[in-house]
């Protein structure tokens, strides 16, 4: 493998917040999980290269064997010489780490996927929660316990019928990349090259590094993901079925939303799934951060409950590629048919396609504007606006209702007055009258003279192009 795809990228926030509980003065138990792939023994690692530590990373093998793997590791950091090479339990393995821990240096415990060490003996959580309350808490340690399966670790690891539930003093789940850590794992192109990996392997570590800069957007497809035994092929099914049961259930509200049917009936309509049991599995989605559930920017927490306005849409990059363009096409490509797919479908389809996640990155970009203060409002809410006539790809607005309304174009043209004066027109319909208005358009093609020269002349209206190299604010 390539330096260039074993090299760590981004995660600063992580990175701080782990090493602000490493500093603390004080014992730390830290649970870090997020879905497959998503870069978290990558990201331990970086954390733990500069510290005394000791790293186990779980498999799925039975306890003993489990045991005695970890056995290993912790007797040869420690170079001890004991008469077994294999502690008697879990508990006096943690005994052991307790015994030698020194209070003038921090100890890390990493145990990854800690999943597969419960998964054979139920009772490790409960030792570990005793041997934290008698000993560990009162060390110089620093305990992480990491997973993958998004619903063990939320429903048991987290929840408050687990031993360990209250222990913790951090809880971190980690996300995908934004797009600009996303482009180090893309070589040399210009943002719209950039923004189509983006839109299809999303910002998963594991996904990008498959990424080879030196074949085209397409010949990638191919090879990663449309090709029958390929990394990517399977991808999906794996995940689901880590996760859930009765996964063709969940294949067909996946596949719904991505088509298109972003309310409950026309997902019914479409799945003829028990509308008793629909509400059900959608949740399950919204939980392991597949779908998610969007309602227009103005409307109040409270109002949510009461109204029917949310929308569902697939909150991943990733599944909304693979159920628009590998899913409904399965047959065809267990048939050796990628080119067809390639060029029948994915070129004609791929424009509205990308739209779609240009939409994201602008508003994540509007949401860092504002945390570094380069917007004349600081947000306390971005999102979209609709009704039922039209609607507004962002909308932000501070403290004191000023607003920021905007306009993301992804196609093969200028922006020009015509799409402010647009703007300007829908940004009259919201429920709220806002003290003052800024408009921000954001484009794939770059924008006419005219609209340049707009942007000069009023101090409310910001561009950004995106047809360059660099993101450019005008």
């Amino acid at each position: 493998m390539s330096t260039r795809r074993r090299m760590f990228v981004g995660r600063k926030k992580e990175l701080e917040f782990l090493q602000e509980k490493y500093t603390s003065k004080k014992a730390e138990f830290i649970v870090l999980y997020g879905r497959r792939r998503i870069g978290k023994t990558a990201l331990i690692r970086e954390f733990v290269k500069d510290k005394n530590h000791i790293f186990y990373s779980a498999v799925q093998i039975t306890d003993n064997v489990q045991l005695n793997k970890m056995s290993n590791i912790v007797i040869n950091h420690y170079n001890a010489q004991i008469y077994n090479t294999q502690f008697s339990d879990w508990e006096a393995l943690f005994r052991f780490i307790s015994d030698q821990t020194i209070y003038n240096k921090k100890m890390v415990i990493v145990m990854d996927e800690f999943p597969y060490m419960v998964q054979n003996n139920k009772s490790i959580p409960s030792v570990l929660q005793n041997h934290w309350d008698h000993y560990f808490s009162k060390l110089n340690i620093m305990i992480i316990i990491c997973g993958s399966s998004m619903s063990f670790m939320e429903k048991e690891i987290l929840s408050e019928k687990n031993p360990l539930y209250g222990r913790t003093t951090g809880i971190y789940k980690v996300r995908e990349l934004d797009f600009e850590s996303s482009r180090a794992f893309m070589g040399k192109g210009n943002l719209k090259e950039h923004l189509n990996y983006y839109s299809v392997f999303s910002g998963v570590p594991y996904y990008l590094s498959l990424i080879n800069p030196k074949d085209t957007f397409e010949i990638n497809l191919k090879k990663n993901i449309l090709s029958n035994g390929s990394v990517l092929f399977n991808e999906i099914e794996f995940l689901l079925k880590q996760e859930l049961r009765e996964v063709s259930n969940y294949n067909a509200i996946i596949e719904s939303i991505a088509l298109g049917d972003s309310k409950l009936n026309d997902i019914y309509q479409k799945t003829k799934i028990e509308k008793t049991k629909l509400p059900f599995y959608i949740n399950s989605l919204i939980d392991l951060g597949i779908i998610k559930k969007e309602y227009s920017a103005t409307i109040k927490i409270k109002e949510q409950v009461k109204k029917r306005s949310g929308i569902y849409k697939i909150d991943n990059g990733y599944f909304r590629f693979h159920y628009s363009f590998v899913y409904p096409y399965l047959s065809e490509l267990l048939e050796g048919s990628e080119d067809i797919i390639i060029e029948d479908v994915i070129r004609e389809r791929m424009l509205m396609f990308v739209s779609n996640e240009f939409e994201k990155i602008s508003i994540e970009y509007v949401r860092k504007m504002g945390i570094e203060k380069k917007l004349p409002i600081r947000p306390i809410k971005i999102g979209k606006w609709w009704d039922k006539n039209q609607e507004i790809d962002i909308l932000a607005f501070d403290i004191n209702n000023n607003f920021i309304f905007g306009e993301c174009k992804w196609r093969n043209e200028k922006v020009g007055v015509k799409i402010l004066n647009q703007l300007k027109l829908k940004s009259d319909k919201i429920e709220i009258t806002p003290k003052k208005s800024y408009y921000i358009l954001f484009s794939k093609s770059g924008f006419t003279s005219k609209l340049i020269e707009c942007s000069k002349r009023e101090d409310n209206l910001f561009l950004v192009d995106y047809s360059k190299d660099v993101v450019t604010l005008i």
